[in-house]
């Protein structure tokens, strides 16, 4: 009896040295692993991947500007100001909107969410159908964005809303005060023929239009319903910050005329890329459209280097134009010799 009373003591014991060598074992575990988690966040993890790492049960808030950013541990719920245009490129509407956000990209969110559309009519996407986002950073509070060629798809006062939109979408996160465009790798090339550098917000009056530019009363050239002359067709044109007066009534010129009796002899889709002067000469740099897309007769040639060529000639300073498709000289145009510089038509000027 004596022998299985002490058995016993020795077995209950033997458990509770174990049990304590457990729950201590257990004890540094738990602190080694608590130690990895907070040196993992102190060496070099950011903020949204901190929170992203978060329990499932907790929910926190990150302050990035006017964006406030709800986040858990799969994805991020942002509030942000979006900037879409207005179908006749007038004004920029703002658009407060939730969007998702992975791996804490907000800037691409924000431009994907633009790619989007808005949700009011009257107002379209200033992302051009299939353009890709080549790259993001930031560097000295500056955003670069690096967008494919697809975003060049826009003509005159379209493609100026659209990096306005862009721009002032941006610079509405924290950390974001300027933004710098990239097409294909390279600075944006402004209407100047200029890089477009690093691009602060537009201003915008209460209804969304650009505060009022220098404007100026300028003769725009447009052909008549037989091709055969060009009519003058005087017009309040505003220069855009960033704009330079050639590119701004050339723009005009490609809206289009104000009366039924005229026609634009711009070919259709053909895009402005440049325009500026020098020493009396103007280049104009057109996409490619203003050459391929020419319905190909002497006549619509003729009034397409007309209507242009007077145009800019009408303003002090120019007397010269010379062409370029894509930033290079082209040999011919259709018919025309079309890589030497044009000096003004006055005998297709309607009497």
């Amino acid at each position: 009896m004596k022998r299985i009373v002490l058995f016993t003591l020795l077995f209950v014991l033997v458990l509770s040295s174990s049990a304590c060598s457990l729950l201590n074992d257990k004890d540094a575990a738990e602190g080694t692993q608590q130690n990895k988690s907070e040196l993992t966040t102190e060496q070099g993890m950011t903020e949204d991947e901190a929170v992203n790492n978060a329990s499932e049960e907790s929910t926190s808030v990150v302050d990035t500007g006017d964006a406030e950013v709800i986040s858990s541990s799969e994805e991020m719920a942002i509030y942000v100001t979006l900037y879409f245009p207005t179908i006749d490129n007038s004004a920029l509407i703002k658009e407060d909107r939730d969007i998702l956000v992975s791996d804490g990209e907000i800037l691409k969110a924000s431009i994907l969410a633009l790619a989007e559309g808005p949700k009011a009519q009257g107002q379209r996407t200033p992302i051009p159908e299939g353009t890709q986002i080549l790259g993001i950073s930031i560097k000295d509070k500056v955003a670069i964005v690096d967008f494919s060629n697809e975003f060049l798809h826009a003509n005159g006062l379209e493609e100026i809303t659209n990096r306005l939109s862009v721009v002032n979408t941006l610079t509405q996160i924290e950390g974001v005060e300027k933004v710098r465009l990239h097409i294909d790798g390279e600075d944006m090339i402004g209407p100047s023929g200029m890089p477009l550098g690093d691009m602060e917000p537009a201003q915008l009056n209460p209804d969304g239009t650009p505060t009022a530019g220098k404007t100026v009363t300028a003769t725009l050239f447009f052909s008549d319903s037989e091709a055969m002359y060009l009519v003058g067709e005087k017009r309040d044109v505003t220069i855009f910050e960033g704009e330079t007066l050639e590119a701004a009534v050339i723009r005009e010129l490609i809206e289009g005329p104000g009366t039924d009796s005229l026609w634009s002899a711009i070919p259709e889709g053909a895009r402005l890329l440049s325009a500026s002067t020098k020493k009396g000469l103007c280049t104009v740099d057109f996409s490619a459209e203003f050459v391929d897309n020419s319905p190909g007769g002497t006549a619509s040639e003729r009034m397409a280097i007309g209507s242009v060529v007077n145009t800019l000639t009408q303003l002090e300073g120019v007397e010269k134009v010379q062409f370029l498709i894509d930033g290079k000289k082209r040999e011919i145009y259709t018919h025309a010799i079309f890589d030497e510089p044009f000096s003004r038509f006055e005998d297709l000027i309607a009497k």
